[in-house]
């Protein structure tokens, strides 16, 4: 049988080993992606829904060369954006097994069947189709913390373990701010470009991990719900004509 390795900012895993008892074909080296991890507020801009959702099928194609599996999820509950809580759409990610030929990319977003996740997703506008934004960094896990006796906050919202190896995003070099008129405001750094005059640097971004990672998901709602509002701003209606 033909070895399938898969590249793209992400290079091919082993399946896991019940795959390979099965005798489906699969790599035996591991590497783990390497991506640029991804500011909060982009994550949220970037997506067209975001909802907690539950698999409920999939379904493992040959696509261009490349397999991809649809997995059918219902949005347990809606948080923003066009899925609302009882909807049911297809998301498309890379890998899966067809046949004896299995491919797995790392980096990728991974459906469990019945197990829950937040996922920020956006929306291939010919198909109606969706897609995990910024990969797996969209995806985070929920578990149930038994710890808490409070049933509405021991629900707690995990980074993904599928994410791979996350460098920090580009910082702006002092020559790339904007030069500094009044003070700076709270929350922003003062910096001197080579010539000495003083810059004003950019907050830093927080980093979606960060933000959401190991908090309840009732918090989680409450903070991706706020910044939707201001990355996704309802239009303001046309006058009407007279």
């Amino acid at each position: 049988m033909k070895l399938l390795r898969t590249s793209l900012l992400a290079v091919a895993l082993p399946l896991l080993a019940a795959a390979s008892a099965s005798g489906v074909l699969v790599p035996t080296d591991a590497r783990a992606s390497v991506s640029i991890a991804v500011a909060f507020d982009a994550l949220v801009k970037d997506a067209d829904s975001v909802g907690v959702v539950t698999p409920v099928e999939s379904k493992s194609v040959w696509e261009e060369g490349r397999i991809y599996t649809y997995t059918r999820v219902k949005v347990e509950q809606g948080v923003a954006g066009e899925l609302g809580t009882g909807s049911e759409g297809w998301v498309r990610t890379m890998g899966g097994v067809v046949g004896k030929i299995g491919q797995l990319v790392d980096g990728e977003p991974v459906f469990t069947a019945n197990k829950s996740s937040l996922v920020f997703m956006r929306k291939f506008k010919l198909s109606g189709q969706w897609e995990v934004s910024a990969r797996a960094q969209g995806q985070y896990p929920i578990i149930v913390d038994d710890s808490v006796r409070d049933t509405a906050r021991s629900r707690r919202v995990m980074r993904s373990g599928a994410v791979g190896v996350l460098l920090p995003p580009k910082t702006p070099s002092p020559t790339e701010t904007v030069m500094a008129g009044p003070p700076a405001a709270p929350g922003t750094l003062a910096k001197t470009d080579p010539n000495g005059a003083t810059a004003e640097a950019p907050p830093k971004a927080r980093l979606a991990g960060e933000v959401l990672h190991d908090r309840s998901l009732e918090d989680v709602i409450r903070e991706v719900a706020g910044a939707w509002k201001k990355a996704h701003p309802v239009a303001a209606p046309s006058d009407a004509k007279k």
